[in-house]
């Protein structure tokens, strides 16, 4: 039995296997028509790119690398807002899940959210595993997920264009005998302010290094500084008037009274103060948080190309001379 979070270690660019006897067509009679809406925000598909990067780079069999999907349900509409990555098994050549694994990544995700922002991770509302088309594994693995609505189809194959695909679990009664298929559902892109900030951001500093954001976030750093300057002064030259080592001015005292009393009551809006600053503060981290996902697979992938040329050899000196100059143009 081997077990790993990202599926056992093999080739990690082994053709990926297709059965197209699960799949149903939405045409004719012979499937049920499906209504589900699905949407995407891009941080899922950024966590599954990743997903993708770490199993090439350690050499894992993308046919047994999976990972759930969460987000929240409503009627057959479904937003997926996040993703994980999960340990599976092979045991005896059946794809079997490490349920004991997904319960403790669960609830960390959860204590993890509640601690940020004050609320659910989400519920799982998914799974993603790697390929065009479902096989037959895949409706092995659907049902011990407890046939879960969706499952997402990420082809690593394809570098050039984003492609995934979206099923959902149905009953095919096109033949004699009613059998369980996956009918493909069409999904759409949604995305936040905080995302679209991010994702520019990650782009921009990962080809560049610059991006608008950073000349935002350091003026917006500089005018906060000059605020907590002048608040410094103000709390000072209370505290000095308090301990009597300053004269109270009458005009200053009323200054500084009537600008208090124009700030909203703290006490009254603790809560909804801390709640807002919670959820900001988790905007500023997901903005990182691609920033480096990106920088990382963008690293990853020269890695890779450069370890490509040294496994290969280099033939003559020339060879050598012109590797190390792309070494000291690139700063490496």
């Amino acid at each position: 039995m081997s077990s790993s979070a990202s599926g056992p270690s093999t080739q990690p660019d082994q053709p990926m296997e297709v059965d197209e006897g699960v799949v149903c067509k939405q045409t004719g009679t012979s499937t049920t028509a499906s209504s589900s809406a699905v949407q995407l925000h891009p941080l899922v598909i950024m966590s599954i790119a990743d997903h993708a990067t770490r199993c090439k780079i350690n050499n894992r069999d993308f046919n047994y690398a999976m990972g759930v999907l969460l987000g929240k349900q409503s009627g057959r509409d479904i937003e997926i807002t996040s993703s994980c990555d999960v340990c599976s098994d092979v045991v005896d050549g059946s794809w079997v899940l490490n349920r004991d694994y997904l319960v403790n990544r669960l609830d960390h995700l959860t204590q993890l959210a509640q601690s940020n922002c004050g609320s659910q991770a989400g519920d799982v509302v998914g799974w993603y595993a790697f390929g065009d088309m479902p096989a037959a594994r895949h409706m092995v693995m659907h049902e011990q997920m407890s046939e879960i609505p969706v499952l997402l189809m990420f082809n690593h194959t394809q570098p050039e264009e984003l492609a995934l695909r979206t099923f959902e679990g149905t009953v095919d009664g096109s033949h004699s005998q009613s059998r369980k298929a996956f009918v493909e559902v069409p999904h759409v892109m949604k995305t936040s302010e905080s995302e679209r900030i991010g994702i520019d951001h990650a782009a921009g500093a990962c080809v560049t290094g610059y991006s608008a954001v950073s000349d935002c976030l350091s003026s917006h750093e500089g005018a906060v500084s000059m605020l907590n300057g002048r608040v410094k002064v103000i709390c000072d030259y209370l505290v000095e008037v308090i301990e009597g080592r300053l004269e109270p001015n009458p005009a200053v005292i009323k200054s500084i009274s009537s600008l208090v009393s124009s700030l909203p009551l703290a006490k009254e809006h603790s809560k909804d103060f801390k709640t807002k600053t919670n959820q900001e503060l988790l905007d500023v981290l997901l903005i990182t948080t691609m920033s480096m996902l990106t920088k990382g697979i963008f690293t990853n992938q020269e890695v890779e190309t450069k370890s490509k040329v040294f496994s290969k050899g280099l033939k003559s000196r020339s060879d050598l001379e012109y590797f190390s100059a792309s070494l000291k143009a690139s700063k490496i």
